[in-house]
């Protein structure tokens, strides 16, 4: 909230939830395709962001001056931040939002080690992909797929692999180099896919990998993701929508299409019903963690 003005946002949430100015209490699907500009008024930029929440904590001035650090705290049953930060935060100020928004993206990032691992293999994947096909300019496609304990939380990802094969098919072209990044220890289980697709995984690099510590793999794995020409995450992963939040970064940088809406054309989820709900603008909705919005990378640089 603007300092002088602590109340403020109180008193505007007050009147959208009395629809003073006679428009109905905002809907998420209001929005669709059709994003509040990013230096909105903000009251529009608000109502975009409401989610069909009724209730705000302020940080104001007071909280200000009584906490050297605040600790949003879970409690039972409720929310956790387990999820994209913006989903919970909102600034009165624009340029402030943005400037929140643009140190996430350009200092909450992977240390050095990570980053180099990730670019000597996604160097290697080009290299390897441009000598078995030299008409190739080196584009890999790449997949997330999910399984174990995660299917047992979440019953409708659930997929065999001749429905992932199925469900990627019409994006990725047959013979096509994939790095499939999973949780699952049986590969035996992507033969399916190895008939029609060349894959890579992460056992793969061996030699790469020595010296480096375990637990950046699947970081780095991220990395390798979000550069592939193609990426089909699985829907509820919160593995999967941070590569989704990388591509949306790159998709800025390289003004690729759609990416003055938010939109990405070549970014997908599995299972299929999730498949395009990255291909046009989405305002943050429930459930929160389940993928990416573009309102974390759409227009950030403006000022």
């Amino acid at each position: 909230a603007k300092g002088n003005d602590d109340q403020h946002l109180f008193s505007m949430m007050a009147d959208v939830l009395i629809e003073k100015d006679g428009r109905p209490y905002p809907n998420y699907s209001e929005f669709q395709g059709k994003p509040v500009n990013v230096d909105g008024p903000t009251i529009e930029r608000f109502r975009e962001v409401l989610a069909g929440r009724r209730k705000i904590c302020l940080y104001d001035s007071k909280m200000h001056a009584e906490n050297d650090v605040v600790h949003i705290k879970a409690e039972e049953n409720e929310h956790r931040l387990i999820l994209p930060f913006y989903a919970f935060l909102f600034w009165e100020d624009w340029r402030q939002q943005l400037f929140a928004f643009r140190f996430v993206r350009d200092n909450l990032v992977y240390n050095d080690a990570i980053l180099c691992l990730a670019a000597r293999m996604v160097n290697t994947i080009r290299d390897y992909v441009r000598q078995h096909s030299p008409e190739n300019d080196g584009s890999y496609d790449a997949i997330h797929i999910r399984r174990r304990d995660f299917q047992s939380q979440f019953t409708s990802t659930k997929m065999s692999a001749d429905a992932i094969l199925a469900g990627i098919q019409d994006e990725i072209h047959p013979g096509s180099t994939i790095y499939v990044t999973t949780d699952e220890r049986d590969l035996t289980f992507f033969e399916p896919l190895r008939e029609v697709y060349d894959l890579k995984f992460i056992g793969d690099f061996g030699d790469m990998l020595k010296g480096v510590n375990p637990q950046y793999f699947g970081l780095a794995e991220q990395i390798i993701s979000s550069r592939s020409r193609v990426f089909f995450g699985t829907y509820y992963s919160t593995f999967s929508a941070y590569i989704v939040r990388l591509r949306g970064y790159y998709s800025v940088k390289e003004n690729q299409p759609g990416s003055m809406s938010g939109a990405l054309q070549n970014t997908y989820y599995l299972p299929a019903q999730w498949k395009k709900d990255m291909s046009i603008y989405q305002a943050v909705h429930a459930p929160f963690f389940a993928r990416e919005f573009p309102i974390a990378w759409r227009d950030i640089d403006k000022f």
